[in-house]
């Protein structure tokens, strides 16, 4: 009985140190960085406007400007950031969004800004012309 008892509280002590190494573990969560700044258009805020960072290669960060244009990337829900390296911009308005501005153009496809994402806090200020 006293044998059986020692080897179930090895056993179990042995589960739960696996499960405590298996949480402190890595992820596959790349690196990221700060970023945020403030879209505009003809020098005025373009609010309610999400704002995409999309990298070489990998999940692109996301924001929402505010009724001033200020963003800030989130990575994923609750976890702010965007991956570190070059990312290009994109702009995306939310379905039946009340105060769409129409992005120019010559600053979307192949013309999009391009910004060169670096370790801790990254301010990219989007200044946009109609002309």
């Amino acid at each position: 009985m006293v044998l059986e008892m020692r080897l179930l509280l090895k056993g179990l002590l042995s589960v739960v140190l696996f499960g405590i190494a298996g949480c402190s573990g890595s992820t596959d969560q790349p690196d990221l960085a700060e970023v945020s700044g403030v879209v505009t258009l003809d020098g005025k805020p373009v609010p309610g406007v999400n704002i995409l960072f999309q990298p070489e290669s990998g999940r692109a960060a996301v924001g929402m400007t505010d009724d001033e244009g200020r963003y800030e990337l989130e990575y994923v829900y609750g976890v702010s950031g965007c991956k570190m390296g070059s990312n290009t911009v994109g702009f995306d308005w939310p379905p039946d969004s009340p105060s769409m501005v129409a992005i120019p153009a010559k600053h979307t496809g192949t013309n999009a800004f391009k910004f060169d994402v670096k370790p801790g806090d990254n301010v990219f200020n989007i200044s946009m012309t109609s002309k």
